[in-house]
């Protein structure tokens, strides 16, 4: 688990990349995934939930492309996940596809 990992210039929050050191048999780590966390405040208005939701998905599809993921992921099925809290209320959490 790498937080807060500079891809694409930019940086995701969380990036779960299978760990092909220790797991050397690809069949084991099928899986890889991308989180977006976007947080909000307790009197922040819709428009700016639906504006950070919005940009949530196009950070994601962004980081997805960085070299990096690419080599990272190969054989993987890499999951973009994006969520969202209003203070420590998750509001509304979705895998998004490429």
């Amino acid at each position: 688990m790498l937080p807060e990992v500079e891809m694409a210039h930019g940086y995701c929050d969380i990036f779960l990349l299978p760990d092909k050191v220790h797991f050397k048999d690809k069949n084991r780590v099928t899986h890889s995934y991308i989180l977006e966390l976007k947080y909000l405040k307790a009197n922040d208005t819709d428009a700016k939930a639906e504006e950070q939701w919005i940009e949530a998905a196009n950070q994601l599809h962004h980081y997805s492309q960085d070299r990096i993921v690419r080599q990272s992921t190969t054989d993987t099925e890499l999951h973009l996940i994006r969520m969202q809290m209003r203070t420590t209320e998750l509001l509304r959490i979705e895998e998004i596809y490429r």
